[in-house]
């Protein structure tokens, strides 16, 4: 473990050049207040805005303190605290100046009496009397101003989406008496009449209507929505039909209040070609081939090929996809592949056909799936013909603010397959495995990415498991610091055939010194192993990155620690984060 941590000391002394220059001439701290109230209070104060610029005077700094306190009065307001007391320090101590302000912000104005109206056809409204139920400001509640517009705006956006286009605020005024530490609401909405979707139209001519009905998020004779408007222009694109899509309400058309929709759409071009050359540690120089027919009929079949080539393995696939009741979200794809591999470990040549349907269960992407396999295969001293009959579901999920470069974002799966020797195979087993990865901020230029797989494999006769199925670890992206698949169980010959089980640990940090530089630590845990008590390998390491135009690009030294001498290994990574 020592050299972990020499790296990530050496990691931290490489940083204290960056961390010295971002050094500031002028420190602002805080006291008496925190969480919002800071942050509302430091998004105000000149001396902290400015704090970074060039050529920063003395002079200056004493003016921008001399404005500090009405700024943080002005910035306490919109929270209810109209009588605030303000005390502010400025010295200077090693050239840096120090600018402390202590703040107690009196007494809150509290709301004392809310007069809200929903009036005309939309009073009796479901969803508008519900706002009114629910609404989040109640009397006897502290002033908050950015409350009050999120709830106003609320009101307006229910009523427009509820069908009623005319909807506007009559009245809509905050009355504070700051001596009487008091304040009156008074929000009064006018709906107008209300109005429905009429019949949509679409104006092209390469698919049946009914298939681009299906992509519609709202029935005609529901109340009309802006933001289902902006669902039905998504959704259209996302299919991945449409290079253009404008959607227009026919305002002028309605016909007793229903207004009906025109929908126009220019088609992308039928045929796609694709073509990508790569290098990576684990796989060797690499490269593909792809094509993509976005349409085959009416209906909006589609069809793909693929053809990837690299030193390890070679891989050729074509998909038939069906588009179910809502195209974008639910499918049914028809599959057949052959993929050769040849590694150090193992050799092995399968050819399968299957079928999957993939729909979203809540905000996971459900797959089921079944598909026939046949593999022959050599790991070490094990040789064999494997025919597979393998159902199996799968469940994954993605959350993040950036999928390629993610401040903040995390990716799970779990699956489960299985074959029984009664149904077309010639072994029985059940597998579960299931994968995570998470990442976090840490301060302003730090990123924590956490990852863990584990899996495990139920089978009473281990040697006829095909080479595909078993576990290996080491590698890119399991343990670095080893060589692809160079770690699991091995044979008398000291072959590594792979293992019942998985599990791999990783714990990075990535510290960010350039606008598009990084450098980063981490150690990796785990191993492929035939029982769970069985020990694990280690690998610690530093690496650079380099977010460029296509994506990050990560490049790490890594130490094999449970190895004898400890030997370095590089790693070269091209890819999303998540």
């Amino acid at each position: 473990m020592s050299i972990f941590l020499r790296m990530l000391f050496t990691l931290l002394l490489l940083s204290l050049p960056q961390m010295a220059e971002s050094l500031d001439p002028v420190k602002v701290s805080i006291k008496g207040i925190d969480g919002n109230l800071t942050k509302s209070v430091l998004a105000a104060l000149s001396i902290d805005q400015r704090k970074t610029q060039p050529h920063l005077t003395d002079e200056l700094v004493r003016r921008l303190h001399d404005r500090a306190a009405g700024e943080i009065a002005e910035a306490l307001q919109p929270f209810g605290y109209y009588e605030p007391s303000i005390k502010g320090e400025l010295n200077r101590i090693n050239g840096v100046w120090h600018a402390i302000y202590t703040v107690d912000t009196g007494k809150p104005v509290k709301i004392s009496e809310i007069d809200l109206r929903i009036q005309g056809p939309g009073a009796e409204n479901e969803n508008l009397k519900k706002i009114v139920k629910d609404f989040p400001i109640k009397q006897g509640d502290i002033l908050n101003h950015p409350q009050y517009e999120k709830a106003k705006r609320r009101l307006q956006r229910t009523a427009l989406n509820q069908g009623f286009l005319d909807a506007g605020l009559t009245a809509h005024r905050v009355e504070v008496f700051a001596k009487e530490g008091t304040a009156h609401i008074v929000l009064h909405l006018e709906t107008g009449p209300q109005f429905f979707f009429g019949p949509v139209t679409f104006e092209q001519d390469l698919f049946r209507e009914e298939f681009l009905l299906r992509f519609l998020p709202f029935e005609p004779g529901a109340p009309y929505s802006q933001a289902d408007l902006f669902k039905l222009q998504s959704a259209l694109y996302d299919g991945g039909y449409f290079k253009e899509v404008a959607v227009r309400p026919l305002a002028d058309e309605a016909d007793d209040a229903s207004i009906p929709i025109e929908v126009s759409l220019i088609p992308r071009k039928r045929q796609q070609y694709t073509a990508g050359i790569g290098f990576g540690t684990d796989s060797g120089v690499r490269g593909s081939l792809g094509w993509e027919n976005r349409r085959l009929n009416v209906w909006g079949h589609r069809m793909d090929a693929e053809m990837k080539l690299s030193q390890i393995n070679q891989s050729f696939t074509t998909q038939y996809t069906v588009p179910l009741k809502n195209p974008v979200l639910e499918s049914r794809t028809y599959t057949a592949g052959w993929l050769k591999e040849d590694t150090d470990t193992n050799e092995s040549e399968t050819w399968l056909v299957g079928a999957s349907h993939h729909h979203l269960r809540g905000k996971w992407k459900e797959t089921l799936y079944l598909n026939y396999q046949t593999e022959r295969f050599e790991v070490g001293e094990d040789q064999g013909h494997s025919q597979l009959l393998l159902p199996g579901l799968r469940w994954s999920r993605v959350n993040a603010d950036n999928r390629i470069y993610a401040a903040r974002g995390s990716r799970l799966l779990l699956d489960i397959r299985g074959a029984h020797d009664a149904l077309l195979s010639d072994t029985s087993f059940l597998q579960f495995r299931t994968l995570a990865k998470v990442i976090r901020p840490l301060g302003s230029k730090g990123r924590i990415i956490l990852r863990g797989e584990a899996a495990t494999s139920l089978i009473d006769e281990f040697s006829e498991m095909p080479a595909s199925l078993r576990f290996y670890a080491g590698g890119d992206q399991s343990v670095r610091g080893y060589d692809y698949r160079e770690l699991g169980p091995e044979d008398d010959n000291g072959d590594v055939i792979g293992g019942k089980h998985l599990l791999v640990g990783s714990m990075e940090y990535e510290h960010r010194v350039l606008k598009s530089w990084s450098i980063a630590a981490f150690l990796d845990t785990g191993n492929a192993i035939d029982d769970w008590s069985d020990s694990l390998k280690s690998g610690a390491g530093i690496g650079l990155r380099w977010l460029s135009p296509i994506g990050p690009v990560r490049l790490d030294v890594a130490s094999a620690l449970d190895k004898s001498g400890k030997p370095w290994r590089l790693h070269f990574i091209v890819g999303p984060d998540l």
